[in-house]
């Protein structure tokens, strides 16, 4: 089998919707902040929550597709030669829900052989759902999403990168100040909060750095269906470095980054 059909498409993601409703689930169960808290060894939180969903998520994978692959945040790969593979952060922006700030979200991607099949990018506490699937389409909440560039308010186009310790980890700090000067109305949105205010063209772009494939996997899917282009730059094999949204804002910002490399 070469890729999913449409009718598989739409199979696939009525099941990674099941997921996110799993995961809404879970969170109404679980205390505002997260419940029980630790630190990785990275320094980075995972709550309760976290593990909670990414072990429902993985036991309904296991049952309904057992020769899939599974790449979680929190637990270890499962079949990694399988050329499909589901792609799960349960909860993206941690730091963000245990703090009780709403933009944290749940992301569920698919892919095949390495492409996008699917992604959802869903908001508990803010009840938004992003979803696409391959030939599917993308959509807000059940509204059709097409990434066309700056809307007709006029204005300075707002880029959205990631907090500027992600670029000093990955050695680039001067990649976020090159992308600072450039862009006067650069804001700063960590995780899936930003993925979707490009896909809703709030933001004409994101750069998102030294991040992991399943921060960006969903993004990826919503972005492409969208008519947006997603663009990895080079980097460690276990890291990703990607600019996405609108082609012409993708383009600007990658001729900045290159000056700054």
């Amino acid at each position: 089998m070469n890729g999913p059909s449409n009718a598989d498409s739409r199979r696939f993601l009525q099941f990674a919707l099941t997921l996110a409703d799993t995961a809404r689930a879970i969170l109404e169960d679980t205390p505002a902040r997260g419940g029980e808290v630790t630190l990785k060894p990275d320094g980075s939180y995972v709550s309760q929550a976290d593990t909670r969903i990414e072990a429902a998520w993985r036991e309904a994978l296991g049952r309904a597709f057992p020769d899939h692959g599974v790449i979680g945040e929190e637990y270890a790969a499962e079949s990694p030669s399988s050329p499909w593979q589901w792609v799960l952060d349960p909860i993206d922006g941690t730091d963000n829900f245990v703090h009780g700030l709403e933009t944290f979200g749940t992301l569920v991607a698919l892919r095949h052989e390495g492409r996008p099949v699917l992604g959802v990018i869903d908001h508990p506490r803010l009840d938004m759902r992003v979803q696409a699937a391959r030939g599917q389409g993308a959509y807000a909440n059940g509204e059709a999403l097409r990434i066309t560039g700056p809307g007709p308010g006029g204005g300075v186009p707002m880029l959205a990168a990631t907090a500027p310790e992600n670029f000093a980890n990955g050695g680039h700090m001067a990649v976020f100040c090159a992308l600072a000067r450039h862009f006067p109305n650069l804001r700063v949105y960590r995780d899936c909060f930003a993925h979707t205010a490009v896909a809703r063209g709030a933001a004409v772009a994101m750069v998102d750095w030294h991040v992991r494939v399943w921060d960006v996997a969903a993004a990826e899917a919503v972005v492409t269906e969208a008519g947006g282009r997603y663009v990895r730059l080079p980097g460690p094999a276990d890291r990703y470095q990607v600019v996405f949204g609108w082609p012409q804002a993708v383009a600007d910002a990658l001729a900045v980054i290159e000056s700054a490399m």
